[in-house]
């Protein structure tokens, strides 16, 4: 019996976390790693000051939503570009409930996916990948996501320093600052690594912690058809032309090694990582290693279909869904 009522929260549980067809929750964690870092957390200077006096405070996990909602592009329509995007953040800002209770809602996000490498930032990755419309080149191999800062210089978003080694620095500072606030928080992480001997913590989480869903309005079929009629701009060709200085040996061209150096997956350990799904496996070459034929991963071709990733928002109806209701 007990294995049995065990197996169905398993099944609830999936159906939560991934749902229909067009319903799709985020990935545990950020989505680049499962391994997580000590202390370490340094924000920005506003820390969302003045925010929860007499209100209801709603913390969002910034870089599981980004990552979240790749996720749900994945689940619902196939898509397979892995990278944290922009919509996701903009879309749990927006929820229509946060009006509704009169809560100050903030965001705590990575500043690399705000501002740094194209490789980092959110609806960057590489100069194949980039949604063009969503960020600009400041020079010096340094770029901007403008949606993102655009919710900086409002306020809602606050930028969390990542120091080398310590990936789990915005997790830190989101606990922190939701405790001191009784705040609730918006996230798919259960922070496990962090509850791990802190009994009060772990107390806190259970009825704090809330996790999310995005609901699509649309099907696969109908995005690719409507999306005919127009140009996805996804790439570089659709960025205007790189600064004349930094244009020497480049024919005036976007180049990786000038303005986007760098891994384009840094979090991928390995190439299955690289991709969402099986596409993104390795395909497997036989080699030798001591006297015995092992198979060693080789990285597959890149080929992310259609690019789900950078449609309008009216191409994707799409509605940010957390499990906390008022």
């Amino acid at each position: 019996m007990r294995g049995r009522a065990t197996a169905t929260r398993r099944r609830r549980h999936r159906a939560r976390r991934w749902g229909a067809p067009t319903r799709a929750a985020a990935v545990e964690g950020d989505g680049a790693s499962a391994g997580v870092g000590e202390d370490g957390a340094s924000a920005s200077a506003s820390e969302g000051e003045g925010v929860g006096e007499g209100r209801p405070v709603i913390v969002l996990d910034g870089a599981n939503i980004a990552w979240g909602y790749s996720a749900a592009l994945h689940a619902a329509f196939g898509s397979k570009n892995k990278q944290p995007l922009s919509r996701g953040v903009l879309a749990a800002l927006a929820h229509e409930d946060w009006a509704k209770i009169d809560a100050d809602v903030v965001c705590f996000v990575p500043s690399t996916y705000v501002e740094g490498p194209l490789h980092g930032l959110a609806d960057g990755g590489d100069l194949s990948t980039v949604v063009a419309k969503n960020v600009r080149y400041l020079g010096g191999g340094a770029w901007r996501n403008e949606k993102l800062y655009a919710e900086v210089e409002r306020g809602r978003v606050v930028l969390v320093e990542r120091p080398a080694g310590k990936r789990s620095a915005d997790d830190l500072k989101i606990i922190d600052y939701a405790r001191e606030r009784e705040a609730r928080i918006i996230s798919n992480d259960r922070y496990n690594d962090h509850k791990m001997g802190v009994g009060s913590l772990k107390a806190y989480l259970k009825s704090h912690l809330f996790d999310y869903e995005f609901v699509f309005g649309t099907d696969k079929k109908r995005i690719e058809h409507q999306a005919e009629a127009v140009e996805v701009c996804v790439g570089s060709k659709y960025l205007p032309s790189p600064p004349v200085e930094e244009s020497e040996g480049t024919n005036g061209e976007w180049s990786a090694e000038v303005h986007a150096s760098g891994s384009s997956r840094p979090w991928a350990r390995y190439a299955k990582d690289a991709l969402w799904g099986k596409n993104g496996q390795p395909r497997m070459k036989k080699r030798r290693s001591m006297g015995k034929a092992v198979r060693a991963p080789q990285l597959p071709a890149k080929d992310l279909g259609f690019p789900f990733w950078a449609l309008d928002d009216e191409f994707i109806p799409c509605v940010f869904n957390p499990s906390c209701k008022f």
